[in-house]
This record gives C-alpha cells, structure tokens and sequence, in this order.
C-alpha cells in the first residue's frame, strides 16, 4: 500500500469536503439542527459532508470498512482488514453558531495502528496531515511540537464533556489546579482542532473526557508524527483511542500534566472512567 498517493487523494477530498461546508454555512438553516443527546448536535450538513466523504473513500480503497460518526454507511466488521475513521463536521456546535474552528476529519487505520491522518481546519484553510513515518505538515509545510518543557509557560486546551454529570467536578478541579499555574486555558470546541494545534506547536496541551474515536484518530496520527504524545488519563499508549480519556501533549509535560489529572480525578471522587 502506498500510503503518500492514499495520502494525497485524502487531503485533496478533505478540501473539497470542507469548500461545501462553507459554502452551505453561508444559507445554514439552524431549524433544521438534530439533537443526538443533551447539547450534542447534528446537522443536514453533516451528513451530505459524510456521504460526499464516504462515496470518494470508496473509491480511493474499496477493501476497506468504516468507522463515521453519522452512520451513513455500514460499520466495520471483524474481518476488516483496514477502515476510514470519519467525522465530517467535527465542531458541530461550532458551525451551527458560526464560530471558529471546525474541520473535515479522516484517518486511515489497521486493527493495529493508525496510518495517516488528515485535518481540514475550514475557517482558516488550514491543512493538516500525516502519514505513518513520514512526518506531519500543516498546508506541505512540515510542523513539530513545541519544546516547552515548563508547566508555567504552558497553554492548555481543556475539552468539557457533553456527560456534564459525570465529568463536571473533575473539570472543576483540573480547571481550578492548571488558573494561574500554566500560562492560560482555553476550549474551542474541535477536539480534532486541538489535537492539530498541539503537534503545530500553538499550543502545548489538550485533554479532554467522553468523546469517540473519531474525534481523535486523525489529530493523533499528525500529533504523533510531529513529535508529540497521546495517552489516557492513566499513562497508557493503548488505551486513548476509545476517545473516552485523552490527553495530548508536547511530550515535554506528559508526565507533570497526568500528575494534575490525578490530582483532579482523586478530589472528584473518580476511579476509573
């Protein structure tokens, strides 16, 4: 398998895909938003965006299965051998308010590893991509991590789960430990976004709780090309990909930062999650 011609049809999909979310953001009727569960949304244009993903994809590898978000097509299977892990508009809420960012997200994975990873961030054109082993670029320019290895100077992105329930003490605290003891904190809705902006060096680190696995593959792939780290909440390489836990570091703060969440986790009263 050629992973950088698979790689390049990928991204030229990811800018077309996310040319028709902007062109449909410019008529976007809000009455037509769907609510999956509490304040977690889905609209008309993502799932035209999925479909128009879903039907090139076909083409660029017909042996391969699915994983999507909206579903427009069959799962993946057992005997799948590779599989597209989609999300068409991540950032929905987002999009729906006009508010930046929100991308086209798609990865390439084996049942083993994840091979590539593309990010198309539609507000500010940004590209970003990945394949296994060939190192990660924002628009063909390579990008890497910062080297910030000082939790003072750091700027951390902390996503807040829609299972507000379970997750708000914990947000609370890890909120609460990180104000005036990192260098700011922010939430910009696009879990993908974030991921993309950590292997870029925009910022140093992202965790977030309660999300799926294609609110991360594709970021992971391009933050791990560029240098960076993912894991769950506990340390472990094999366990973020369910999205459940993550957090996405330089590297540098991986280790300071798991101390703060355990912290956080131990005062919320929270085992495991």
């Amino acid at each position: 398998m050629r992973l950088d011609g698979i790689l390049e049809e990928v991204k030229a999909l990811a800018v077309k895909t996310g040319a028709f979310i902007a062109e449909q953001r410019k008529s976007f009727d809000s009455s037509k938003v769907e609510s999956k569960r509490s304040h977690d949304y889905v609209s008309y244009v993502d799932e035209g965006s999925e479909q128009m993903i879903v039907a090139r994809l076909k083409e660029i590898l017909p042996e391969a299965g699915f994983i999507t978000e909206e579903k427009t097509v069959e799962q993946v299977d057992e005997q799948t051998e590779y599989f597209w892990v989609v999300d068409p508009l991540d950032g929905t809420t987002n999009f729906i308010h006009d508010l930046a960012p929100y991308c086209v997200c798609i990865a390439l994975r084996s049942k083993t590893e994840i091979l590539l990873g593309v990010v198309y961030e539609v507000t500010r054109k940004e590209l970003y991509s990945a394949a296994k082993g060939m190192g990660a670029y924002l628009n063909d320019k390579p990008i890497h991590v910062t080297g910030n290895v000082d939790l003072d100077q750091a700027l951390v992105m902390i996503g807040y789960p829609y299972d507000a329930d379970a997750w708000r003490q914990f947000c609370l605290n890890l909120t609460g430990q990180l104000y005036g003891h990192c260098a700011s904190i922010r939430s910009n809705g696009s879990a993908e976004a974030e991921l993309c902006y950590v292997a870029s060096g925009k910022i140093d680190v992202y965790i977030e709780s309660f999300i799926q696995p294609w609110d991360v593959a594709a970021g992971a792939c391009i933050l791990m090309e560029a240098g960076g780290k993912v894991t769950d909440y506990d340390g472990k390489d094999e366990q973020w990909e369910s999205g459940r836990q993550v957090i996405a570091t330089n590297g540098w703060l991986h280790d300071v930062m798991l101390q703060e969440i355990a912290k956080a986790k131990k005062n919320a009263g929270i085992s495991k999650k």
